[in-house]
C-alpha cells in the first residue's frame, strides 16, 4: 500500500540497527505499525511482535501480515457460495474465495455514491477517487463481508484478512497521487484498471519465536498491554499531516458505512475525532513521547524519526538520555530519497530532494 512514512525502503537500515544495538531476538512493540512493513520484518526475524495503530486499516493489515501464522479456513457455508458453474474450483478456500468475490455483480454502494463519478446527489458528483466500475466492485465486495459478519459466518482474523485484501485491492486502483487527500482529475492508468483481489500470504514464526498479536488503540494503550518487553520500536508521526485526512478511503472500506457516516468537504472526509493524534501537533508531541517513554516497561527503546520532523534531534536525545542510561545513548543516520505524492507547483515546493531518517536508542538498565 502507498503510505506517508512506510519504512519499507529503510527495513534493511532498521534491521541492521536492531542486530547491532539489541543481543538477540525476544517481545517486540511496535504502537504506530502502519503499514505493518516493520512489524512484519521482525516476526521474520524471530521476535513475537505486538503491533497497534489507531486506524482501523492498519488494524487489519497487522492482522494479515503480523498476527497470523497461516491462511484460515472458512466454513462450509461460505464455501458452498464460492462453487458455482463459473468459477475454478482449485487453489485454498481463500484464493477461490477472492475469485468469487470479483465476480459478484456489481453494486451503487456508499462508495459509488460518493466517491466515483456515478454518484448521483449533487453534492457527491464528480469526485474521482474510483472508476465506476471498481467503486461497484468495492461496494460489492465489502458489502458482502458485512453480511458474513453480521451472520458470524466470519470470526475476527478471516474478516480482517479480507478486508486488508480490499484496502490493498482499492489502493492499487485508487486514482490519486499515493495520498487520498485529493484526487487526480484525469484518470491514471493504474485507475482503469479492474480491481483485482490479490491474496495476501501470512508469514509463520521463524526460530521458535512467540505469538504476534495485532492492537486497534492509541500507542500508549498497546504499550501498556503488551506489558514487559524486550524492544519498543516507535516509528510515530514527525509533522502536522493528521493520517486520517490523508487516508479516509482505506480508514473507510475498512471500518465500514454502517451507519453511513456523514461526509464533508470536496473529498469526503469522515469524522475523525477520535483518530487525530497529539504526535502531529507541535505544542503536544514532546510530551506525548515523555509520557509513552515513562509508561514503557521495555529494556531497549528505538525511535525512527525524520530529521524535518517537529521533534528537534537534540531534545529527543535529551528526553531518551532521562528515559533511560545515557551512556547507551546512539543516534544512527540514513539518508533516503523523500516521498512524494506530487511534484512542486504553484501550491507547494519541497525544500530537498533527499532527507535523513534517524534512529534513536537507549537501553534501560
Amino acid at each position: 500500500m502507498r503510505y506517508i512514512g512506510n519504512k519499507t525502503r529503510l527495513i534493511p537500515f532498521i534491521l541492521e540497527a536492531v542486530h547491532r544495538l539489541v543481543p538477540r531476538p525476544g517481545i517486540a512493540c511496535d504502537p504506530f505499525a502502519g503499514t505493518a512493513s516493520v512489524s512484519h520484518a521482525l516476526k521474520r526475524e524471530g521476535w513475537a511482535v505486538h503491533s497497534g495503530d489507531l486506524m482501523a486499516f492498519s488494524y487489519a493489515l497487522q492482522v494479515a501480515r503480523v498476527e497470523l501464522d497461516r491462511i484460515p479456513g472458512f466454513s462450509r457455508t461460505i464455501l458452498a457460495e464460492l462453487e458455482d458453474d463459473e468459477g475454478p474450483r482449485g487453489g485454498t478456500a481463500y484464493a477461490r474465495l477472492l475469485e468469487r468475490l470479483e465476480r459478484l455483480p456489481s453494486s451503487h454502494g456508499f462508495i459509488t455514491e460518493n466517491y466515483s463519478p456515478a454518484g448521483e446527489s449533487g453534492a457527491h458528483f464528480g469526485r474521482m477517487y474510483f472508476t465506476p466500475r471498481n467503486a461497484g466492485a468495492i461496494d460489492a465486495v465489502r458489502e458482502r463481508i458485512t453480511d458474513w459478519m453480521k451472520a458470524g459466518r466470519l470470526d475476527r482474523r478471516q474478516s480482517q484478512l479480507l478486508i486488508a485484501t480490499l484496502v490493498e485491492a482499492a489502493d492499487r486502483v485508487a486514482n490519486t497521487t499515493g495520498v487520498y487527500a485529493s484526487f487526480v482529475k484525469s484518470w491514471q492508468p493504474n485507475a482503469r484498471k479492474r480491481l483485482e483481489l490479490r491474496p495476501l500470504g501470512p508469514t509463520g514464526r521463524r526460530n521458535g519465536g512467540g505469538r504476534c498479536t495485532a492492537f486497534l488503540g492509541k500507542a500508549i494503550d498497546r504499550v501498556s498491554s503488551a506489558g514487559t518487553i524486550d524492544l519498543l520500536y516507535l516509528d510515530p508521526p514527525y509533522n502536522e499531516r493528521q493520517y486520517p485526512a490523508y487516508y479516509h478511503l482505506p480508514e473507510l472500506i475498512a471500518s465500514g458505512w454502517d451507519p453511513p457516516p456523514q461526509l464533508r468537504g470536496k473529498t469526503g472526509l469522515i469524522p475523525d475525532g477520535s483518530l487525530r493524534s497529539d504526535w502531529c501537533r507541535r505544542d503536544r508531541c514532546e510530551a506525548a513521547l515523555t509520557e509513552l517513554l515513562a509508561g514503557a516497561d521495555a529494556r531497549h527503546i528505538l525511535l525512527s524519526y525524520n530529521d524535518e520532523g517537529l521533534l528537534e534531534s537534540d531534545r529527543i536525545e535529551a528526553i531518551f538520555r532521562e528515559a533511560g542510561d545515557p551512556d547507551t545513548y546512539r543516534r544512527l543516520n540514513r539518508r533516503y530519497r523523500r516521498y512524494r505524492s506530487d511534484g512542486d507547483g504553484p501550491d507547494r515546493t519541497y525544500a530537498r530532494d533527499r532527507v535523513r531518517e534517524q534512529l534513536h536508542y537507549v537501553r534501560r538498565a
